[in-house]
């Protein structure tokens, strides 16, 4: 995989639209040539035609990372062709740009690629691939029992049910579950939470089977594993967060710097500085939001566990107004999480305050 490249290497540079049932293309070189062309989703009829036009050339190819995953990559790589899977967020686009079709975006990154402005993403490789495949149906799982709760406290709102309940913001334990269905309604509303009740039963069961094989996996898997117990070595991160973590990252060994994980995950400043003038704002918000989600909450542990943490938070917290303070501080500790999780990861060992 190559995640910068020179232009001036390549001869040929290829810009792709990829989609479920096409590929879009664009072929450019280091003049004013130019062809498009569309074919079907084919890795190998792709290939053929670079084959059969520049087989002589050095081509260098480009897509935007998207639903259809990495199936592209992995033929083209195994073909020795040089490619890169971009984000869409570091794609430069002008402000005016209001017509977007599969042909123009397969231009656009032909030229980008050709100006050397692109940067590839970090493929997962392995198993950190597979074990993304698994930290997503997780997420998916968790997302709709937390869907399923506000629909089911939606409906006992719009029924004037809610006041019936004790304590509907509670931990939802079995004795909870038990009053929902208990609960005296009429027909159609029974019916209603029944299903909804159904539906979260479901999300808890696959969540827990989900759980269950994600630990099966690191099990089974030595490396990550113990990359697993460094990550769960730092106060705040546990067995969720830390697999996440490597889903999501890929293996430790490609991270470059520091500030690499405060940027994959949006904790790093915006800033507009000019001259003398040093302007920092909030964080970015790009990148994985739920892996940032994970890490402030990791972080409001960690500073009840790491005195050095809790120092730190509480300095923080002492710079600014009491409306936002707590917001800033733990969202500090969450970006000096990032850093002491390099850390670890980098020298594969555990966390020692």
């Amino acid at each position: 995989m190559i995640a910068t490249y020179l232009p001036t290497e390549y001869d040929i540079f290829v810009g792709l639209d990829v989609d479920k049932k096409s590929f879009a293309f664009t072929v450019k070189d280091h003049t004013d040539m130019k062809r498009s062309k569309k074919i079907p989703s084919n890795p190998e009829q792709f290939f053929t035609y670079l084959q059969n036009n520049y087989s002589d050339k050095k081509v260098i190819c480009a897509y935007e990372a998207g639903p259809t995953g990495f199936h592209l990559y992995d033929y083209l790589t195994r073909k020795e062709i040089p490619c890169l899977v971009v984000s869409p967020l570091a794609i430069p686009k002008a402000p005016n740009e209001r017509v977007k079709t599969n042909r123009i975006d397969s231009e656009k990154l032909a030229q980008d690629l050709r100006s050397g402005s692109l940067e590839s993403i970090r493929v997962p490789q392995g198993d950190y691939r597979q074990l993304r495949y698994l930290v997503k149906t997780r997420e998916n799982y968790a997302q709709l029992r937390k869907k399923t709760k506000q629909r089911i406290k939606a409906l006992l709102l719009s029924a004037h049910l809610d006041a019936c309940i004790k304590d509907d913001y509670k931990q939802w334990s079995c004795n909870y579950i038990k009053e929902l269905k208990q609960l005296p309604c009429s027909d159609a509303v029974r019916a209603s939470l029944d299903m909804l009740l159904r539906d979260l039963e479901y999300a808890r069961e696959q969540t827990l089977e989900i759980h269950r094989k994600v630990k099966t996996f690191c099990k089974n898997t030595p490396p990550i594993d113990h990359y697993r117990r460094c990550l769960q070595s730092i106060p705040g991160i546990g067995f969720i967060v830390a697999t996440t973590i490597l889903g999501k990252l890929g293996d430790p060994g490609n991270l470059r710097n520091p500030r690499e994980i405060g940027a994959f995950v949006g904790l790093v400043p915006t800033e507009q500085s000019t001259g003398d003038a040093i302007k920092r704002g909030s964080i970015t918000h790009l990148g994985n939001k739920t892996l940032r989600f994970l890490l402030i909450e990791a972080a409001w542990v960690a500073i009840r566990k790491d005195t050095k943490l809790q120092q730190f938070y509480h300095r923080i917290k002492g710079r600014h107004h009491p409306r936002i303070a707590s917001k800033k501080a733990i969202t500090a500790v969450a970006r000096k999480l990032t850093l002491i999780i390099y850390r670890v990861l980098k020298e594969q060992r555990m966390y020692t305050p």
